[in-house]
């Protein structure tokens, strides 16, 4: 029997994400002063991706694993696009810092720790529309 979410698990849900968020920075901290200098913890701009980019996916896969996917129909679509648009802008960011870092170009700081959300900004409008272009959602067409 599939369970029906309700107005708390829609609350809970991002509650849990960041309990899952936090719990990840915890471990990397604690991974990160083992096997490197505390000095490179911060001027290394992959370290700061990896401690920041996957904020946002455990955010909303805590909602995802508590809400959504119980919904069922597009809200349920729109959040596997939502949470896979955030790992694939984690992992291409990763490819662009090396070529970054490669190239030796200066790059401002910020654009090198977030410009992976700012990635994202482009990828989940391109891959809903075109997730909806080949199939149209159920209530496209009623407004």
């Amino acid at each position: 029997m599939e369970t029906v979410p309700n107005k708390l698990d829609k609350v809970i849900g991002p509650i849990f994400g960041v309990l899952l968020a936090v719990i990840w920075v915890v471990l990397l901290f604690f991974v990160e002063r083992a096997l490197f200098s505390p000095q490179s913890l911060y001027r290394n701009p992959f370290i700061a991706w990896l401690n920041l980019g996957l904020i946002p996916f455990f955010v909303y896969a805590g909602n995802y694993l508590l809400y959504s996917r119980k919904v069922g129909g597009v809200e349920t679509v729109r959040a596997a696009i939502i949470l896979k648009s955030f790992l694939l802008c984690f992992l291409l960011w990763f490819l662009v810092l090396g070529a970054i870092y490669l190239g030796q170009y200066d790059v401002p700081d910020l654009i090198e720790q977030f410009g992976g959300f700012l990635m994202f900004l482009v990828v989940y409008p391109v891959w809903d529309w075109s997730a909806t272009r080949r199939k149209p959602h159920a209530n496209a067409g009623q407004e």
